[in-house]
Order: structure tokens, then C-alpha cells, then sequence
């Protein structure tokens, strides 16, 4: 978790600084209280067990695919995107707090979220990009308290930390050509790839 999370900030970055002006802040509030309950279980699960385990990444594989493949179902069948509403923000806030919190696997649970919203594809990214940023801006100090008490030991280490160095090329590398790409993309088709890639996520997760 506390590897990924530099490499995370870096292209949250690039997403903010890019799409920032089309957040729906209106869409990101019910999910505050949520995603703060999310972490409470996720600090939890650190200090007893001490660091991700397979049952926990084969637990969360299983909840995304079966989100995934609930909203493919919607648009499948042509049901009319729906507003918000509290059982809704209370599920996938918990969860997206959690996953993030143990796994830095929000996305997937989160961007399924906003698209059975039926938010146009600019506003899911600047939506998605704020949030993103803000939740593991805000892991960085809990992570470094938690690598005190947890039994799993440092969440940073200079090891991690370098070894990330040599892995942000290849963000820039995605972010410019994701950037190059998105306006391109028809905004069916673009629901189709972030659930698509949603499921693959899910699928490594279970690997």
C-alpha cells in the first residue's frame, strides 16, 4: 500500500491539474463520511493482521467484479442513470475506504459509482481525479502512524521510495497519452473501458 502511493499521487497530479475545473463537489460530499468509516475498518484490519493478505485482495477481487458486472447489467438492459442516494453513498464510500485504505483500490469501486450516476466522461474524471487525490493525500500521515503500531513495519521505505523513482516515467508516459486519447473516446465507449479495465483490476487482484 504505502509503495503504490507516491506512484498514485503522481498521476492524481496530472488528473487535478488537468480536469479539475469539471468535479462535482455535490456528487463528493455524501461520500466524505463513508470513505472516513472505510478507513476506521482499513486501520483496523492493519493493526491486527499487520499488512494485505491474500484473503483480503481476493475478498475485495470479488466485491469489484460483482459491482462491475452489476452496472454492465444496467446498461445492458437500458436502465436510466439514477441520482444519488444514502444506501448508496453508504456502500460504495465504505468500501471504496476501505480498499483504498488496505489495497489503494478505490478506483474501480469508485469510478462505478459515479458512472451508474450517469455523469458525462469530463466531470467522472475531475470528480474522480479531486477525490482521488484528496483520500491518499490524506493516507500519508496514517500510514506513517500505522507503520509504528502495525506489525507489518513502515509503510515508506527508501527502498520503496526509489524504486517508485523508476517507475514515474512511465506515468508521464500514460498520463500524456490517456490525455491524448480521452477526448476521442464516445462516452459509452468510455464507460465500457473504465469497467473493463475495472474488471481486469479486480481479476489481478484475484491472480
Amino acid at each position: 500500500a504505502g509503495g503504490m502511493l507516491p506512484i498514485l499521487l503522481v498521476a492524481d497530479l496530472f488528473a487535478v491539474g488537468w480536469y479539475r475545473r469539471h468535479a462535482r463537489w455535490d456528487v463528493l460530499r455524501p461520500l466524505a463520511v463513508w470513505i472516513a468509516v472505510g478507513y476506521a475498518f482499513g486501520a483496523t484490519f492493519f493493526i491486527a493482521v499487520g499488512s494485505a493478505s491474500g484473503t483480503i485482495e481476493v475478498t475485495i477481487g470479488l466485491i469489484v467484479l460483482a459491482i462491475v458486472a452489476l452496472q454492465f447489467f444496467r446498461m445492458w438492459r437500458g436502465t436510466v442513470p439514477s441520482g444519488t442516494s444514502p444506501t448508496l453513498a453508504a456502500t460504495h464510500g465504505t468500501t471504496g475506504g476501505f480498499t483504498t485504505f488496505v489495497a489503494n483500490a478505490a478506483g474501480p469501486v469508485i469510478n462505478t459509482y459515479l458512472i451508474r450516476l450517469g455523469l458525462p466522461k469530463h466531470e467522472l474524471v475531475g470528480t474522480s481525479a479531486w477525490l482521488y487525490f484528496i483520500i491518499n493525500v490524506s493516507k500519508i500521515p496514517l500510514y506513517l502512524a500505522l507503520g509504528t503500531w502495525a506489525t507489518g513495519g513502515a509503510f515508506f521505505t527508501g527502498e520503496v521510495l526509489l524504486y517508485d523513482l523508476t517507475i514515474v516515467p512511465g506515468v508521464f508516459l500514460g498520463a500524456f497519452g490517456g490525455r491524448a486519447l480521452f477526448h476521442h473516446i464516445p462516452q459509452r465507449l468510455f464507460a465500457i473501458i473504465v469497467l473493463t479495465l475495472s474488471a481486469l483490476g479486480a481479476i489481478n487482484l484475484l491472480l
